[in-house]
């Protein structure tokens, strides 16, 4: 699925289809805790490890860079992400349930190996909308959070020029 359009993502995790786990429950629980802990120190080798552990097999991703779409387009995903970076680490402040659906709030911290930045360590904050299948894996995970910042101002030609752009905003 190339298209992001949100409310068609919605209908391809549908609860109804895949389940959820129930409320309180200690799937519940183990589903909040291995995605935050997958995410707590993004590794390729913990990507490697633990990506079937966390996304169901139709998983689908939008990080609002980009779609991706199964468990195999979701890995390769994140071991490129966590090759690319020195460093990947994201705290998870606060989860959120309104049945079906999970909200992590988060502050993500990465120490660039590429980019303008490259060495230094940039904060951005974001949701992330969740819902997990009967067996606690994820079906559904889309990010909502300032890509300009998080991302694109750390570009080498895009960088100075969205800077530049938001500076006269």
């Amino acid at each position: 699925m190339e298209a992001t359009d949100y409310k068609d993502m919605l209908r391809a995790a549908d609860p109804a289809k895949y389940g959820t786990p129930e409320a309180g429950s200690s799937l519940e629980e183990e589903a909040i805790q291995r995605f935050s802990a997958f995410f707590r120190d993004m590794t390729v080798e913990r990507v490697r490890a633990d990506t079937a552990r966390v996304y169901a097999e139709g998983a689908i991703l939008h990080d609002t860079l980009k779609t991706h779409t199964g468990l195999a387009d979701i890995q390769a995903y994140f071991e490129k992400t966590a090759a690319r970076a020195k460093g990947v680490q994201v705290e998870i402040l606060k989860v959120v349930r309104e049945s079906p659906d999970y909200y992590f709030i988060w502050s993500m911290d990465i120490t660039w190996s590429a980019f303008s930045k490259k060495g230094q360590t940039t904060r951005s904050f974001g949701i992330s909308h969740l819902r997990f299948d009967r067996e606690g894996k994820v079906t559904l995970h889309h990010d909502f959070w300032d890509s300009a910042s998080g991302f694109f101002e750390h570009l080498p030609l895009a960088g100075p020029l969205i800077r530049l752009i938001k500076s006269r905003v």
